[in-house]
């Protein structure tokens, strides 16, 4: 083997084991956040759970070429990649496929709105779906319907300079000092953004899709009401405060590496 290269097995076995014991903390530490959390945590799950049914044809298939189906398959992929991401400790990378899931819901309000668009989507050219289709013009068609936007410009761009975009902000800066990490450590700041930030997204295609893809009454009732629920009970985070302490122990981990690793003197600035 290479030199160079020697040893690479054993970072991806440590990096792994190091995400491993961040899911571990992050489902350990879940109980102790605030009530509001825990019920978004299950009321998501409970979601999924109906949205995977869906996707895989359960209830059995519902026309239009499988597109909602397909639409939400994504979306749950997304969703359970996502979640593990934010376990993981790897809040950019989930914000990254959050986007993904905000982008389908903004399209599954407009197929729910002005069902039309839903020939026009399957019908076109690749190349002219991506133009007419595209993330903008799909918020701007709702703009222009009245019809309100599920997410508008300002989350999407949000979304996508943390996770998708180069940025000169350190990465994995989810604790209250901005100590930047590569990710594989718990949060409490990322934790509960990224959970309510996909809880909204998953929610905003699931209940729009259960009623288009004509589900029988009452599965698309229980699925409806699912992400009504989990909407009506999300908590607002805008001025959340920490209960477990988890920047007070990034900032000390950090400062003990500077003094003790990296050989100098830590200070904030």
């Amino acid at each position: 083997m290479d030199k160079n290269t020697s040893g690479g097995s054993d970072f991806l076995l440590a990096s792994a084991q190091q995400q491993n014991q961040c899911a571990f903390e992050s489902r350990r530490r879940l109980p102790q956040l605030n009530v509001e959390i825990q019920t978004t945590y299950e009321n998501l799950g409970a979601l999924l759970f109906l949205l995977d049914r869906f996707a895989s044809c359960f209830w059995g298939c519902h026309g239009k070429k499988h597109v909602i189906e397909f639409l939400v398959g994504r979306t749950v992929s997304c969703a359970r990649a996502a979640l593990r991401l934010i376990e993981f400790g790897h809040y950019d990378e989930a914000m990254a496929l959050i986007r993904n899931i905000m982008e389908v819901g903004n399209l599954m309000w407009l197929f729910f709105v002005e069902p039309d668009h839903i020939r026009g989507w399957l019908d076109a050219p690749e190349d002219e779906r991506r133009k007419r289709y595209s993330a903008v013009l799909v918020r701007k068609s709702l703009e222009g319907l009245g019809a309100g936007v599920p997410h508008e410009q300002t989350q999407y761009a949000l979304a996508s300079g943390t996770g998708v975009h180069p940025s000169p902000k350190g990465p994995q800066s989810h604790n209250l000092h901005e100590v930047p990490t590569v990710g594989g450590i718990y949060q409490e700041k990322g934790f509960v953004s990224c959970l309510v930030k996909l809880a909204w997204a998953t929610a905003s295609v699931g209940g729009p899709a259960a009623k288009l893809a004509e589900l029988d009454s009452g599965r698309a009732q229980e699925t409806v009401d699912a992400a009504t629920r989990l909407v009506e009970e999300l908590p607002d985070v805008e001025d959340y405060i920490e209960v477990t302490g988890s920047s007070e122990e990034i900032k000390a981990r950090a400062q003990w590496t500077d003094e003790n690793v990296r050989g100098k003197e830590w200070s904030d600035g």
